[in-house]
């Protein structure tokens, strides 16, 4: 005790306190309030043992005191630490900020700038080209324009008007660091909405940024309408140079819609889902914060059309309305991880300003604002900056979009040069030979030609019904799910199975397609349930005989049996001949297609008059559409007959036949089988209709039913293959049977007059071709030239760069069956 001395103050609070709880004055009495009394030896010893526990108590209450101050001072100082760190952090991000603004897009603007360019070669001319393109989806309130205004660098209130609702745009961001305002030009468009092809494609006059909503909004009604219930996968083009904006081609489509318009709604969704199915497109898939991971809509969207999202960026928007809620470090990093995400799929979290109307330096400096609210309250948490950095804020997403586009050009360089080469030389080829058909064309030479095409012509279409990949099923091949969204036939009625019908994923054509639909009709008809009957119906189906008035169960039971009959299984010849006729139709264009791509074949050439292609069209679809009706009524007379007079060995079926040996059969077996079947036991259904009475009880409704759903049950079976046997051979068998001495009668008898109308017409048009391929031909080949010289430029600095290793991708590197000449 001598080692320590508490303060004074201290300690003689702690000790009164203690004293006054541990001392006992003995109480003042009439008998010694005169005298005050003496110590003895025992109390002195109480009263030191008292003074010592007083001085523990006050040096632990100390310690305590003490313990209190050192932590709050050391709260302080790790509050005062973590707010340095912050602020640093913060310093240090704002001044990434301001050097990435000062970032040259030189480097890959060239790179950029030819892509573009293809684009539009690919939309002007209606050419396929497999190189990589933004398309940006999401819910109308998900932030999609928001964030398409970031990327350009300015506001241009697209987000406040029902723009880009019914027509996507396609934005080419050209970021251009003499532009210090925005540098915006529309595509020419004809009334039709059809592009421009000839001279400047570009509007002559620059689009002022207060304006673009305007325009838009009118280019949208000149397509659709202004109703707005009308919808058009035509794009409008728009090309902006700005100093800000990223160097970036994204389609803004329209947004998902919940309610509203539901035809609008299904044509939006069906629009969206065509722009994000190919398979060089990369979607962008925006979704706001503020809703739970399990009740989003537009991730489940794309999810049925990019499985694995191997090709989505996920993109979270607003949030600023969900980080505040996020206070602990453990809630933020089960948020940022997601839910319900294929692993190694990280998603995006981003935050953009809520003002409008910001001139593009203030909405700058809110875009700057916005993330870096979001990166400081995450700093907050302590968040593991390391994890979960990278997926924070509008520019790491600038950032990977732009790499990752960047890579997928580089990627594509070659391949697409290859492809502009082919598409050269297939035009300076269809150029020279309508120049060589109009220089010969005649009478007499045209209708051999026609003669000879169209028996070429019947030749594809018994190779695609027998079966063969000359028509390449991976473009015009169909899976069941695209076969029903695009037939516009009536589904099944009432079917809601899920069975695995036989090749329904793949894409198929022609016979192979025509089989799987026999397949699945098989699967519906044997999903067909005897409707349920109301007593009422039995009642009323147990009528009165000319001759007597003894009721007739049987009689009831088969007239329900027929009516039902009828009524479910019917429908379903109309549906099954409609899809027939769709699939037997879709091999016009692909038989056409192989025509044209074989070379060499002088005859192909009368495929260039649109009128003959036309007639042909109409004459084969004729054949098709009279087969059908041919079909129709021979299915629909056979049901009638079928279900007219009743076989009561229906109740049976298939069911008395028990499997045998078929191959190796004695005479003793043959005859236990057909005795077994011919003379097997009668009403083995165990129903007694004994009965004569009319009062119709549950009993007796119940047997009357059971009847006539045992004979519903047998017309089932018999009909599904029945009809299988009856499409083969009257819709089938005729393709191959008559549709060449149909058509090829048909052009035989047309007389001289039609087929000059029908050349002369087609001249005109091919004048008109030939204009539109030559200039085909001059924007490929320009194209082309860039291609190559970009494509030489970039393989002649990687090599510079680095002898010993090429990371070009293999497929930059041509092989010795290239047809680029360097």
């Amino acid at each position: 005790m001598d080692s320590f001395q508490l303060p004074l103050d201290l300690e003689s609070s702690a000790l009164h306190g203690a004293l006054s709880s541990s001392v006992v004055t003995p109480p003042l009495t009439s008998s010694n309030s005169g005298n005050i009394p003496t110590v003895s030896g025992s109390q002195s010893q109480l009263n030191k043992a008292q003074v010592a526990l007083a001085m523990a108590s006050a040096l632990q209450m100390h310690e305590e005191e003490k313990k209190k101050r050192e932590e709050k001072k050391r709260k302080r100082e790790n509050e005062e630490q973590l707010n340095k760190i912050i602020r640093q952090k913060m310093e240090h991000e704002k001044k990434k900020l301001d050097e990435e603004e000062k970032r040259s897009y030189s480097s890959n603007q060239e790179l950029y700038t030819i892509f573009n360019d293809l684009q539009m070669i690919s939309h002007d001319y209606n050419i396929q080209f497999e190189t990589p393109e933004l398309v940006v989806v999401g819910m109308q309130s998900d932030g999609k324009s928001s964030f398409i205004e970031s990327l350009l660098g300015f506001q241009f209130n697209i987000v406040e008007t029902n723009i880009g609702t019914r027509r996507p745009l396609i934005i080419q961001m050209m970021n251009n660091p003499k532009k210090l305002h925005p540098s915006c030009r529309f595509k020419k468009e004809a009334a039709n909405g059809e592009y421009i092809t000839e001279g400047d494609k570009w509007e002559d006059h620059e689009t002022p940024v207060e304006e673009l909503t305007e325009e838009i909004v009118k280019r949208t009604n000149d397509l659709t309408g202004s109703r707005g219930d009308k919808v058009s996968a035509q794009p409008i083009f728009l090309r902006v140079e700005f100093a800000q904006c990223s160097n970036l081609n994204i389609y803004d489509t329209p947004g998902f819609r919940k309610g509203g318009d539901e035809k609008l709604k299904l044509e939006i969704g069906d629009m969206v889902k065509k722009l994000i199915e190919p398979k060089h497109r990369i979607i962008v898939c925006l979704e706001q914060s503020n809703v739970e991971w399990a009740n989003t809509i537009s991730r489940p969207l794309v999810k049925k059309i990019d499985t694995d999202f191997s090709r989505t960026i996920l993109i979270n928007t607003k949030f600023d309305n969900r980080v505040k809620e996020l206070r602990t470090r453990e809630s933020a990093h089960k948020y940022l991880e997601g839910e319900g995400i294929i692993a190694n799929k990280k998603p995006f979290f981003i935050s953009l300003p809520l003002k409008r109307n910001l001139e593009p330096h203030r909405f700058k400096d809110a875009m700057k604002e916005s993330y870096l609210e979001d990166y400081r309250k995450l700093l907050e948490v302590n968040f593991d900056e390391n994890r979960f950095g990278h997926q924070i804020g509008i520019y790491n997403v600038k950032e990977h979009i732009e790499s990752l586009l960047h890579e997928k050009y580089q990627q594509n360089l070659l391949p697409s040069l290859l492809s502009l080469e082919n598409i050269v030389r297939k035009t300076d080829m269809e150029i020279a030979r309508i120049k060589k058909e109009l220089e010969e064309n005649n009478l007499h030479t045209l209708k051999f030609k026609v003669l000879q095409y169209v028996q070429s012509f019947n030749i594809q279409i018994e190779r695609l019904l027998e079966g063969s990949v000359v028509g390449d099923p991976d473009v015009y091949g169909q899976t069941l799910q695209q076969e029903m969204e695009h037939c516009c036939v009536q589904s099944w009625p009432n079917f809601t199975f899920n069975f695995d019908i036989q090749n329904a994923n793949f894409s198929l054509y022609g016979g192979a397609q025509y089989e799987r639909l026999l397949n699945e009709l098989e699967y519906v008809i044997h999903s067909r349930e005897f409707p349920e009957t109301s007593i009422n119906e039995v009642a009323s189906a147990i009528g009165i005989s000319k001759s007597h008035n003894s009721p007739i169960y049987e009689l009831a039971a088969t007239n329900i049996f027929q009516i039902k009959s009828k009524k479910v299984l019917l429908p379903l010849i109309d549906i099954v001949l409609q899809r027939c006729t769709y699939i037997m139709k879709r091999l016009f264009d692909i038989g056409v297609s192989i025509l044209n791509n074989e070379e060499g074949h002088e005859m192909n050439s009368v495929a260039l008059y649109e009128h003959f292609i036309t007639e042909l069209r109409a004459r084969y679809y004729k054949f098709i559409e009279e087969i059908e009706a041919d079909c129709k009524i021979r299915l629909k007379d056979d049901f009638d007959t079928f279900t007219k007079i009743v076989d009561w060995n229906l109740l049976g079926g298939l069911s008395e036949i028990k499997q045998y040996n078929y191959l190796k059969v004695t005479p003793e077996e043959t005859k236990q089988r057909v005795i077994s079947i011919m003379e097997g036991k009668s009403n083995e259904n165990g129903f007694d209709l004994s009965s004569r009475s009319r009062r119709i009880d549950d009993e007796t409704y119940q047997k009357v039913c059971m009847i006539a759903g045992r004979l519903f049950s047998g017309i089932r079976f018999f009909f599904s293959k029945y009809i299988r046997n009856k499409l083969n051979a009257f819709f089938l068998d005729p393709l191959f049977q008559r549709l060449g001495s149909s058509v090829i009668d048909h052009f035989s008898k047309l007389p001289d007059k039609k087929y000059e109308e029908m050349f002369q017409l087609g001249i005109e048009e091919l004048k008109t071709l030939l204009v539109k391929l030559e200039a085909q031909s001059i924007d490929c080949k320009k194209n082309r030239d860039k291609f190559k010289e970009v494509f030489k430029r970039m393989k002649a600095a990687t090599t510079k760069t680095n002898e010993s290793y090429n990371p070009v991708d293999v497929t930059m590197t041509p092989t010795k069956s290239t047809s680029f000449h360097e």
